[in-house]
């Protein structure tokens, strides 16, 4: 900025002058926007961001049609706005000014790109990596700082040493699990380890600035409570396991459909006083009659569990799409195919294609082939082919993970490979398998079992499916495994269940969901929300209203109203101008009807424009030079900037100079209308009409 402004604040510079003499001369700043100013005497370098790209478009655009000669650059080349310009055939040459002898050479420290994800890892759900750049100064170690940055977040404080490798690149990553559901924000911070004491005092770094040393991140960790629906043939030691391993997670709720009884055939003749009532439920209510409590011969015993209230599943499996889809996930363990009607099954085939939801079939005894789901709209969704199956294996059975299994981290207990093999040579071996003919296109193997012939057999497949995802347990005594922890300290079972579980309602679709894009211009300046709202049948919900209450960094807050996107049905979008810096946290509400309950959700985000525009301290030689390039122009230093400019005037430019000259003034032109009227005149003759 500072050389900048010695270059530009004196309009009596030479080169000034002789510009303003041989052209038109224009004057333009640029920030988050293209301004035209009389002169540079009063620069300030104080806008939070720097449009570069789209400055040099608009400047080409505004001269579109008209004698454009040069531009002049004077720029660091750090766009904020992304570097893909794309320049007309008959752009002007830019030339880019720089001057090396002057550039900034002090050391200079920065955080570069951030990112967060979701994982399905119980106790490190969310992971951050943080990329930091380092730019002069001898080379060392980086300190990397993750603190909340509400005081009131029961968080501790994460501290990561990264050292540089043969690319001077270095990462941190932090893996944490928030004390709470919601919107959390945090502060990462850098310093390099010779300067920790900055972290407490900036005003000892040795830096050019700070500005480019601390983020802010925002986790957003739903606290929607995902629900599973088990549907189990019989009371077996699997269900008894999952639902233990499941009551400790406060993100899951497993509700359950245990068959106790088979439906018997009807008899037209019974003993006296025996009724058509099933005994399993009679007298469970003192005053009640059978009719009341009782179910008949022909219908299953079915028992309800973790029930949102006593009305619901009161029916068995449900049979609509309003009651299905409530739940994100179905699991279907030792239980045949006549159990469901054509009707229920085809619902579960659209109730993961088309609602989004995660299917699950575990391999009890009358699982897959045995329990004649071959030929059914279920086993279309399934990724195994069921159709002709080989012998099972005889004997024990080794679990392991494939290379595929490796790389998924929900399929992983412990947190290296070591640990994790030394985990699956103690478990214990297996005994029961569903065989299958082979998997189906697209579907991953994730593990296998390991017979005592050393002949491998899928255990674990995966695929998608539609909008949702599919997978198939073949093994059908996991709780062997529980067992096994029953006797040590680990849950390594109860792990791997609740991992499993979180990756089969990852990512279901929900009712109401929002996402924020807060970069659409690279300016930070504007908070674009969409907001996708569903009825109870997950069909889009055009008319509702939808409500967003915006808590801006000062404590403010700000209500507006979503309006219907044109893009696609259900859909909402608003926009909110982020004119503070700092985190946003957003309340959507969707108010609801007769029909419909009201949704809540929220979302959060931050706004730094400094962020981006100090990302480097650096001139961004590569950028200026294609920018050169691409328009003809060139990268010149200061020292040569008269010589360019007295040049100018004389190189092949291609501005175009129009004239207009009325045709009347033209001699040719008479001459042709005299010739135009003799002409006529003599064939007027020649023909006696004269």
């Amino acid at each position: 900025s500072d050389w900048a402004r010695e270059l530009l604040d004196d309009p009596e510079s030479s080169w000034q002058i002789r510009l303003a003499q041989d052209f038109d001369l224009r004057r333009y700043t640029f920030g988050t926007s293209l301004s035209r100013v009389e002169g540079f005497h009063d620069l300030q370098f104080d806008a939070p961001s720097s449009n570069l790209k789209a400055s040099i478009e608009n400047l080409l655009d505004r001269y579109k049609k008209r004698p454009l000669a040069a531009i002049y650059l004077i720029s660091d080349g750090n766009g904020t706005d992304g570097t893909s310009l794309a320049l007309p055939d008959d752009a002007p040459p830019v030339y880019c000014v720089v001057d090396s002898n002057s550039e900034a050479a002090s050391e200079d420290w920065s955080i570069g790109q951030v990112s967060v994800s979701q994982t399905n890892f119980e106790d490190s759900p969310v992971t951050v990596q943080v990329g930091v750049h380092r730019v002069g100064g001898a080379p060392e170690a980086a300190i990397v700082r993750l603190e909340p940055l509400d005081a009131s977040d029961d968080a501790e404080v994460l501290t990561e040493t990264v050292h540089p490798d043969e690319n001077q690149a270095m990462l941190a990553r932090f893996q944490l699990k928030p004390p709470r559901p919601g919107v959390l924000h945090y502060r990462v911070r850098i310093a390099p380890a010779s300067q920790e004491e900055i972290f407490e005092n900036p005003d000892a770094s040795r830096e050019s600035t700070l500005a480019n040393n601390d983020r802010i991140i925002t986790v957003n960790r739903d606290a929607h409570q995902y629900r599973i629906l088990y549907v189990c043939g019989r009371p077996n030691w699997e269900h008894k396991f999952l639902n233990r391993a499941l009551a400790d997670d406060d993100r899951l709720h497993l509700v359950s459909l245990v068959r106790i009884a088979k439906k018997e055939a009807k008899f037209e003749f019974r003993a006296k006083g025996t009724g058509s009532s099933n005994p399993l439920y009679r007298a469970f209510k003192e005053g009640e009659s059978d009719a009341e409590v009782t179910e008949s011969y022909d219908d299953p015993v079915l028992v309800r569990l973790n029930t949102r209230d006593a009305e619901e599943l009161a029916g068995g499996f449900p049979k609509t799409r309003e009651e299905l889809f409530q739940f994100e996930a179905v699991i279907i363990d030792d239980l045949e195919a006549e159990f469901f009607t054509h009707d229920q099954m085809t619902l579960l085939d659209r109730f993961v294609s088309e609602r989004g939801g995660g299917l699950l079939m575990l391999g009890g005894r009358d699982s897959f082939k045995n329990g004649n789901w071959d030929g059914t709209p279920v086993a279309d969704g399934l990724p195994v082919y069921i159709d002709r199956v080989d012998s099972p294996p005889t004997g024990e059975m080794a679990w392991k993970l494939t290379r595929e299994g490796w790389l998924e981290p929900w399929m992983r207990v412990r947190d290296n490979e070591d640990d994790e093999q030394e985990r699956l040579g103690s478990a214990p071996l297996l005994n029961i398998l569903s065989p299958v003919r082979s998997v189906k296109p697209g579907a991953r193997v994730l593990a296998e079992v390991e017979s005592v012939r050393e002949e491998s057999y899928p255990a674990v497949v995966v695929q998608q499916y539609g909008r949702g995802r599919t997978g198939a347990v073949l093994v059908g005594d996991l709780w062997r495994w529980f067992m096994h922890d029953a006797s040590t300290e680990a849950d390594d079972a109860g792990k791997t269940w609740r991992q499993t579980m979180r990756w089969l309602v990852a990512d279901v679709p929900k009712p109401l969901e929002v996402a924020v894009e807060t970069d659409p211009s690279g300016t930070y300046l504007q908070a674009c929300l969409e907001v996708h709202v569903r009825d109870r049948e997950f069909r889009p919900r055009d008319g509702a209203r939808v409500e967003i209450e915006i808590t801006q960094p000062d404590g403010t807050a700000v209500t507006i109203d979503a309006q219907p996107s044109l893009r696609e049905p259900g859909l909402f979008e608003a926009t909110h101008m982020c004119r503070i810096p700092g985190p946003y946290h957003a309340k959507v509400r969707v108010p609801g009807s007769d029909e419909e309950p009201t949704r809540l959700t929220e979302i959060g985000w931050a706004s730094e424009p400094n962020a981006r525009e100090f990302e480097s301290a650096q001139v961004n030689h590569k950028y200026l030079e294609t920018i050169a390039r691409e328009s003809g122009g060139e990268v010149i230093e200061v020292s040569e900037l008269d010589a360019s400019v007295a040049s100018l005037s004389r190189r092949d430019l291609p501005a175009m100079q129009v004239e207009t000259v009325p045709l009347w003034h033209r001699g040719s032109l008479l001459l042709i209308v005299l010739a135009l009227l003799a002409g006529e005149w003599g064939l007027r003759r020649w023909r006696g009409l004269a």
